[in-house]
């Protein structure tokens, strides 16, 4: 009688959670694997991104140091004087080496006959890993925050071209540039 009313015991349970509704272990393992491939998605998204925010920074640093040590070079570089007749050393610009450059300015406003010949030597060079930067009284380096790996001045009809390759972190970019300097002439 024990095991019939067992039996009894256990239809009678069947039967009662036949017309329920609820979730299996099944349905349960499938959305938990479901749930997985969504996160796994996500986070390789998530990773995949925070690598191209990491990428593009350190290029947006090199850019912003470069670029403006290429516009401090313009910037004094246009205010030299000479021409190119004159012999070296006097001359608007020389480039003792690829990596120097040296440029005479008259810092008086306006150039005259009398004040042509006051001037003062420019240089702009790679020391070590740094790009300096020497107006005559102090050296300081323009580009801090990333390393200088390469530089290089070529002089051509008056113009200054070159470039600078720096370095930060695991990028590098090689910036071009060209400028010309104004020649002083009096009638």
């Amino acid at each position: 009688m024990g095991i019939s009313r067992l039996l009894l015991r256990y239809t009678g349970m069947s039967q009662l959670f036949k017309n329920k509704t609820g979730t299996t272990m099944l349905e349960m393992m499938i959305a938990v694997v479901l749930m997985s491939i969504v996160f796994l998605g996500v986070s390789n998204l998530y990773v995949a991104s925070q690598r191209f925010y990491i990428t593009s920074s350190g290029k947006v640093i090199i850019s912003n140091e470069v670029q403006y040590a290429i516009q401090h070079i313009y910037k004094n570089v246009m205010q030299a004087i000479g021409d190119e007749i004159s012999p070296p050393g006097t001359s608007a610009i020389d480039v003792p080496n690829a990596e120097r450059v040296d440029f005479r300015i008259n810092n008086n406003d306006p150039i005259t006959r009398s004040n042509y010949s006051t001037v003062t030597t420019y240089s702009y060079y790679k020391s070590g890993n740094t790009f300096v930067f020497n107006n005559g009284v102090t050296a300081e380096s323009l580009i801090p925050k990333v390393t200088v790996t390469a530089v290089n001045f070529t002089k051509s009809t008056n113009a200054l071209t070159g470039y600078i390759t720096a370095s930060y972190n695991n990028q590098s970019l090689t910036f071009y540039f060209a400028c010309y300097p104004r020649l002083a002439s009096f009638n």
